[in-house]
């Protein structure tokens, strides 16, 4: 654990996958009226309230998956995520665009994964987390595993132990207390989408 508080000292952006992370892993289908099969998908409202946190404490928010739907990109937009790109099973790509865009390096970076398909980027960066519902050999790579699963908080795990770690979860959590809580602006979401991936 010391280590990963080390580790997580000097995170400046927090990257995610979405299902099995942001969700729950199911992928839920439904047939609609016009007889097309489409799928919806739950997000947890404290995940939410972690992007909040993000944004209070000057950490940058980005989601690289390998599934494309609008749903992910509205939930992303809404809550202020800088950074979407869908439909990438291949990580490593967004990984280096958004390293070039911020100006950082791969050890300023978390990124959140529980499958094989993120294997190569929780290999590359500073903080590598994941869910303990994840593949074993993705737990056996990462520096810090939550207790809560997938799209039930794990994402808000994450960020307290990130922001703890680096001094900044207290002095919000006292402007909270006081209702003087200001979480920022949301920046204006960049989405970059791949057809390599599951649609």
């Amino acid at each position: 654990m010391e280590q990963a508080i080390l580790r997580a000292k000097r995170i400046k952006a927090v990257l995610t996958d979405v299902d099995g992370i942001l969700t729950d892993g199911k992928v839920n289908f439904f047939v609609r009226d016009d007889g097309k099969v489409d799928e919806f998908k739950s997000f947890n409202t404290q995940d939410g309230i972690a992007a909040m946190l993000c944004h209070s404490g000057g950490l940058i928010c980005g989601i690289i998956t390998g599934r494309r739907h609008p749903t992910t990109v509205i939930r992303a937009q809404n809550l202020g995520f800088k950074y979407m790109y869908q439909g990438f099973l291949t990580k490593l790509g967004p990984l280096k665009d958004i390293l070039e865009k911020e100006h950082l390096t791969a050890d300023e970076i978390a990124y959140i994964g529980d499958d094989i398909t993120d294997l190569p980027l929780l290999c590359e960066v500073g903080l590598a987390c994941t869910v303990p519902n994840a593949v074993d050999i993705v737990k056996k790579h990462a520096h810090f595993i939550t207790t809560r699963v997938g799209g039930d908080g794990a994402f808000r795990e994450v960020i307290d132990f990130i922001l703890q770690s680096q001094g900044k979860l207290e002095p919000i959590m006292e402007q909270v207390k006081a209702s003087a809580w200001k979480h920022g602006e949301k920046p204006q979401m960049q989405i970059l989408t791949s057809q390599e991936g599951i649609s």
